[in-house]
C-alpha cells in the first residue's frame, strides 16, 4: 500500500474515530428535568430528575415529528448521577436514585423574600424552573388539576386522550376558555398576587413537566408549581393509583399552608369530585370553594354536596 492510501486510510479512521466521540458525547448528554420548587410551613421542597437530553416537540412540527419527540420523552431513561442546583447564594448537591429521581425537604426558616426565585442546575435543566415563597399577607390560593380541567384533553376518550397528548406541541394545545382568566381575576384579592400560593397537580408523568410548563406559559395561565407523577419502578409506576397520588400532594400543600384558604379546581372525568370531597372533610376551614369541569355525560355521575360546577364562575 503507498503512502498516499495510507494517507486516506488515515484520513478515513480519523474521520470514523471523530464521529463514534461526537456520538458517544452526545449519548453521555444529561439534562435535569426540575420541578418547581415551594417554600412554606414545612420547609423548602425540591426535587427533579436527571435524564438523557431529548429535545421537546416545536409549535411548527407535524404530528409525525412530535409522536417520535413525546413518545422518546415518555421513555427516556433516568441517568444515576449527582445534581447541584443553587437558589440565590444558596446551593445544595444530591445523588439521584438509579431512575434519576431526586428530592430534598428541607425543614429550616425561610431565607428568600416572597416572590419566585430562579433555580440553577448542573447538569443544565430542561425548561426553566423556581422557587416559589408565598407572600404570607396572602390569604387565597388555587389548586388545579390539568386534563380537562385548563386543557382540552378528553380524558373519557382514551384514543383522543393519547392523539392530544402525544401528537399535538404543547404550543397548539387547546386551554379551556376562561380558565386562566378566571384564576387570574381570583388571585387579585391577594396583596401580592404574583407569590400567591398556585399548584397545577396532575397525574400525567413527570416527563412532560417541560411540555405542560410551556402551555401554561403559553395560555397566560397564573404561575404555579407544576407537580407531576413520579413513573419508576421503585415507586410501582402506575399511572392508575391518582387518587391516593393526587390526596398525598394535596395534604402536603394544605399543611405546608395552614394560613391560606384554597380554591379547588377540577373536572368529573375521573376522581377529582371525591377526591375534593375527602379533603373538604379533613380541612373544612382550608378550601374556599370546589368548582368542577362537568364532562361526564354519565347522568348518573355522583356529584358531592357543597361542590359547584365551574361554567357558573365563567359567565
Amino acid at each position: 500500500m503507498d503512502s498516499g492510501m495510507l494517507g486516506k486510510l488515515a484520513q478515513i479512521l480519523l474521520a470514523v474515530a471523530l464521529l463514534a466521540s461526537v456520538r458517544l458525547a452526545a449519548a453521555d448528554e444529561r439534562q435535569v428535568i426540575v420541578d418547581d420548587a415551594w417554600s412554606g410551613a414545612t420547609g423548602y421542597h425540591f426535587s427533579g430528575r436527571l435524564t438523557e437530553t431529548h429535545n421537546p416537540a416545536s409549535g411548527g412540527q407535524g404530528s409525525a415529528k412530535t409522536l417520535y419527540r413525546n413518545t422518546r420523552l415518555l421513555f427516556t431513561s433516568g441517568e444515576a448521577g449527582v445534581v447541584a442546583w443553587q437558589v440565590g447564594d444558596q446551593a445544595w448537591s444530591l445523588r439521584t436514585d438509579d431512575d434519576g429521581y431526586w428530592a430534598l425537604a428541607v425543614n429550616q426558616t425561610q431565607a428568600f423574600a416572597p416572590g419566585w426565585h430562579d433555580i440553577v442546575t448542573e447538569p443544565v435543566a430542561s425548561s426553566p424552573a423556581g422557587l416559589l415563597v408565598v407572600d404570607p399577607a396572602n390569604r387565597l390560593g388555587v389548586i388545579s388539576d390539568i386534563d380537562d380541567t385548563i386543557l382540552v384533553s378528553d380524558v373519557l376518550k382514551k384514543k383522543t386522550l393519547l392523539k392530544n397528548s402525544l401528537m399535538v406541541p404543547a404550543a397548539r394545545r387547546v386551554p379551556v376558555t376562561g380558565m386562566a382568566e378566571l384564576y387570574g381575576r381570583m388571585l387579585k384579592a391577594n396583596p401580592s398576587s404574583e407569590s400567591s400560593s398556585v399548584f397545577y397537580v396532575s397525574a400525567s408523568p413527570k416527563q412532560l413537566t417541560d411540555n405542560l410548563r410551556a402551555f401554561l406559559s403559553q395560555n397566560g395561565f397564573p404561575r404555579g408549581v407544576l407537580m407531576l407523577k413520579e413513573i419508576s419502578e421503585a415507586c410501582g409506576g402506575s399511572l392508575l393509583d391518582q387518587q391516593a397520588y393526587k390526596l398525598r400532594l394535596i395534604e402536603a400543600i394544605l399543611k405546608a399552608y395552614p394560613q391560606v384558604r384554597f380554591a379547588l379546581f377540577g373536572d368529573d372525568g375521573e376522581k377529582d369530585p371525591e377526591i375534593y370531597a375527602e379533603l373538604q372533610e379533613k380541612f373544612p376551614g382550608q378550601i374556599e370553594g370546589v368548582w368542577i369541569h362537568r364532562v361526564n355525560p354519565d347522568p348518573d355521575r355522583v356529584k358531592f354536596p357543597g361542590q359547584k360546577d365551574v361554567a357558573g364562575l365563567l359567565l
